[in-house]
């Protein structure tokens, strides 16, 4: 019933709006049922309650792993359908080792496999592989889901847990907070607002994911990063608030936007 349901529900408003106000009608909620034409060409798509008549379909199915080859060969499949893999990348058949789109990896918020197939985690594998098995034995590393999009002239990142139904699953007892902050110090010419959804776990502190989203060029996909870092290390919102974060006013306020939500979810789990 939204765009972009990985991201928070914040980002998908801004996201949504935006579209809207570049004459993108957005057809929410309605699934496809057929596609209609005439002469090998699409000209309507009947969706569960209407008709569109188009020029052009555009057709985002989702990816799915291609495992026929490593089943067939004995090679075990994860609980994501992928194939299952040891932290250097290794299948259960020894000697043989499995990266990028086909394999599963490591969820660092969760401990659990998951299935994420990103460019950055297929190569880092695929190199991670290559040392392996010329000599130097070497990590794969783990995922945690971050991703970042560009509509018309909004930015938008997300990164690690940031639904509670998943954070519960995981153990977790999640909290969240939606902060909007200025992208770069007040009195300084251009800037904008740069909305980030936090969330963290209630009893540690510990940060579990984040959303965010701002116009194209005002930082919300490059301060995610700072989000990333803090999964990586399972730091709490109380260490992320005290990163120090370069300062500059063409490039952000005192208190960047990442360390500002940081401050109220933490303020937040200290009152609770």
């Amino acid at each position: 019933d939204r765009v972009l349901t990985g991201f928070s529900e914040a980002t998908s408003v801004a996201v949504a709006d935006h579209l809207r106000e570049q004459d993108v009608v957005l057809h929410l909620d309605a699934g496809v049922e057929r596609l209609e034409g005439d002469a090998g060409e699409v000209e309507t798509i009947v969706s569960t309650d209407e008709r569109v008549n188009v020029d052009m379909v555009l057709l985002g199915t989702g990816v799915r792993p291609r495992t026929a080859l490593a089943e067939d060969a004995g090679i075990e499949l994860g609980p994501t359908g992928a194939i299952a893999t040891d932290a250097y990348r290794e299948t259960n058949v020894p000697a043989v080792y499995a990266a990028g789109d086909c394999a599963e990896a490591t969820h660092v918020v969760t401990g659990e496999p998951d299935y994420v197939p990103l460019a950055l985690t297929a190569n880092r594998h695929g190199r991670a592989v290559g040392q392996t098995v010329t000599g130097t034995p070497t990590e794969g590393g783990g995922v945690a889901g971050t991703a970042a999009v560009k509509a018309f002239e909004v930015e938008a990142a997300r990164t690690g847990v940031i639904d509670h139904e998943t954070a519960r699953d995981a153990g977790f007892d999640p909290v969240t907070e939606t902060v909007t902050a200025k992208s770069r110090a007040g009195y300084y010419p251009e800037g904008g607002d740069v909305t980030i959804t936090i969330t963290a776990d209630r009893d540690s502190g510990r940060v579990l994911g984040a959303s965010l989203v701002s116009e194209y060029g005002e930082g919300a996909v490059h301060r995610s990063h700072a989000v990333v870092s803090a999964l990586e290390e399972r730091a709490t919102v109380f260490d992320l608030e005290n990163y120090d974060l370069a300062y500059a006013p063409p490039f952000n306020t005192t208190w960047d936007p990442v360390l500002v939500a940081a401050k109220v979810l933490g303020g937040k789990l200290r009152d609770s």
